[in-house]
């Protein structure tokens, strides 16, 4: 909720969305806030659905041909990291007990996995990865109306749009 919680940077983001027709605002949130006041697409998605949304987007713009290969070659690294890295809740929590690739100290005393531990992977292991989460998926994973999803994926996807994203402490936490 940039409006409350970072409000000098949302009364620029403000301005600038009233002083110009082509700037469009997509909030995603799992409540509906004061900075959806302004959203041209409000998103309000299920906890721990986000990187449900970011796959469809991400699937979206390989299905349409809309990926810059040549970025893609000079400037980015694919890699493939580990699950079930639990919560970042306290180690007796249940759900970080029968996590297991949080660091946490098992049973036997020595770290459960190592949550930064990632795999090399081409940018065609990428594309079957996220192959799966197609409109219809995020849908029913995130509960975004599809309408939402696709214009949101559509933004990303238009090479001529400039996308500022802002995720603030809630999408680093998640």
């Amino acid at each position: 909720n940039m409006a409350e919680m970072h409000p000098i940077l949302w009364s620029r983001i403000t301005d600038r969305r009233l002083t110009a027709k082509h700037v469009k605002i997509h909030v995603l949130s799992t409540f509906s806030h004061r900075s959806c006041e302004l959203a041209d697409n409000e998103l309000i998605f299920n906890p721990q659905s986000d990187l449900a949304i970011m796959n469809y987007i991400c699937n979206y713009i390989i299905q349409t041909g809309a990926v810059n290969k040549d970025f893609i070659g000079k400037h980015v690294k694919f890699a493939k990291g580990v699950t079930d890295i639990g919560y970042g809740l306290r180690p007796n929590h249940p759900l970080e007990k029968v996590a297991i690739n949080n660091g946490y100290p098992g049973e036997d005393g020595k770290p459960k996995g190592n949550p930064n531990n990632s795999t090399p992977m081409s940018f065609d292991e990428f594309a079957a990865f996220v192959s799966e989460y197609t409109l219809d998926k995020a849908h029913e994973i995130s509960g975004v109306p599809k309408d939402k999803l696709e214009l949101l994926a559509k933004t990303y996807a238009d090479p001529k749009t400039k996308v500022c994203s802002y995720w603030t402490m809630g999408f680093n936490q998640s």
